[in-house]
């Protein structure tokens, strides 16, 4: 693993409103035989202490957070996958489907960007789109 500044630019779209955030992290990231893989600390208060990875290639990315929010959602293009979103006030069942992802992270680091809606029963939650941008860290 190399040791990398990791950018997030988080958008979504719930009840007609878009937000946007940024974060910035310390993490690492390496090459694997199909992609990637990215690991960073959360860095949000309400977030705090947990740690999320990121295995990303071409056609679909696991995303699983640990601490106090644990969950594993499985982003697969043209796919609809139900993941369990755990929170310390309890348990959530999702559907996750995949817009579309580029994945152009190589050696020398670069961007993950991948669209994907949520829903609940079904129901639409909001669309989302994340654009990670990963940087070696120099020493």
């Amino acid at each position: 693993m190399k040791n990398a500044i990791i950018k997030i630019t988080d958008r979504h779209l719930q009840d007609g409103e878009e937000y946007t955030s940024e974060l910035t992290t310390a993490g690492e990231f390496e090459l694997t035989d199909s992609g990637c893989r990215i690991v960073y600390k959360e860095t949000d208060e309400e977030l705090l202490d947990c740690v999320t990875t990121l295995t990303a290639d071409s056609k679909k990315i696991s995303m699983v957070r640990s601490g106090r929010y644990n969950t594993e959602m499985i982003i697969e293009l043209d796919r609809r996958h139900s993941c369990y979103y755990t929170t310390p006030y309890g348990e959530m069942l999702m559907g996750i489907y995949c817009k579309f992802i580029e994945n152009n992270i190589g050696e020398s680091g670069g961007t993950l960007r991948f669209a994907y809606t949520i829903d609940f029963n079904n129901v639409p939650a909001s669309e989302n789109e994340l654009l990670i941008t990963v940087a070696p860290k120099t020493e």
